[in-house]
């Protein structure tokens, strides 16, 4: 597998309904991005994908580092 193109990244979130993992609210898909569970963004399967928004995307990096 390899790193998620931007058009990649852009389709998991519309197939998701633009909606956060984080906080189940809908959000503009400029404002999402897409996180991997293992840190590893080379495994792209969908279980090890989650969509957050930036901030949470942020916060979450913050908290556990990287």
């Amino acid at each position: 597998m390899s790193y998620l193109t931007a058009e990649e990244k852009e389709e998991i979130i519309r197939r998701r309904g633009n909606i956060s993992d984080g906080d189940k609210e809908k959000h503009p898909i400029t404002n999402l991005e897409i996180h991997h569970k293992d840190r590893n963004p080379n495994n792209n399967d969908s279980q090890n994908l989650r969509v957050l928004t930036k901030q949470e995307h942020k916060d979450l990096h913050k908290r556990y580092g990287r």
